[in-house]
């Protein structure tokens, strides 16, 4: 399966932004980041003693929905445990982020009907990196992941939207740096048993750690971990600001 290709700062006019692109269900996002800003007019949004944190979804070729509504609330409510808008001072300030979705189906648009979990995890991967390069600071850093469960019970990772449409279930996890569950969305008939296994495989998707399978034998998680991809792409931006630096040492 082809891993997900990112980069951090491609739009130059903004405090910090990202590219992701999940070639194995075809979603393209692009993220950017404003912030700590003044909120002119927005009185009633500002919060005293902490950032106020906006997250906007867009369609690319559309209007947004109830549908992007809906995921601009789980984004905004995960981001909330993240980042530090208390802990570093921001008070009645704004930190806004805006999410663009360039590629998926329809045209960068979820069709009536269809579910937003498969494209959750490019979003929050795109938030992430976007956050990253404003430099906005936060408490640890999170990867996610959506699964597909099967009429025939397998376990399907980023399913296509036709994959989707007849998965028995459908399920979007995602765990911080520090192994612990941020965010579990979950539709569709299962069972506890079912559950057990999607967490499993979603937790070695995400840090790459081992995991006991349904026979209880213990494999190795999936490699690369979504973890390493994301450090590997910070690490690459590093890199290539500072290698004028590296080159002159």
């Amino acid at each position: 399966m082809a891993e997900p290709i990112a980069s951090l700062s491609p739009l130059s006019r903004s405090d910090g932004s990202a590219a992701y692109n999940c070639p194995a269900s075809g979603f393209q996002i692009l993220a950017a980041v404003t912030g700590p800003v003044e909120l002119p007019g927005r009185r009633d949004a500002q919060k005293p003693e902490e950032a106020t944190l906006e997250v906007l979804v867009k369609p690319g070729t559309a209007q947004g929905a109830i549908g992007e509504r809906y995921v601009e609330d789980i984004l905004k409510t995960l981001l909330g445990r993240v980042v530090l808008g208390r802990d570093k001072g921001f008070p009645r300030r704004g930190i806004v982020i805006t999410l663009l979705v360039l590629g998926g189906s329809g045209g960068g648009k979820i069709q009536r009907g269809e579910s937003y979990l498969p494209i959750l995890p490019a979003l929050l991967h795109a938030a992430l990196l976007a956050l990253l390069s404003a430099a906005i600071p936060m408490s640890m850093t999170y990867t996610a992941v959506a699964l597909a469960v099967t009429n025939a019970n397998q376990i399907v990772r980023d399913p296509s939207p036709s994959e989707c449409k007849t998965a028995k279930s459908l399920h979007t996890l995602a765990f911080s740096s520090k192994g612990h569950l941020l965010l579990n969305e979950s539709q569709g008939s299962f069972d506890f048993d079912t559950w057990d296994l999607v967490y499993d495989r979603a937790y070695s998707i995400c840090r790459g750690t081992k995991v006991s399978g349904a026979d209880g034998d213990v494999a190795m998680g999936e490699k690369p971990s979504l973890e390493s991809v994301i450090r590997e792409v910070v690490e690459d931006k590093i890199y290539k600001d500072y290698a004028w630096a590296i080159d002159a040492a």
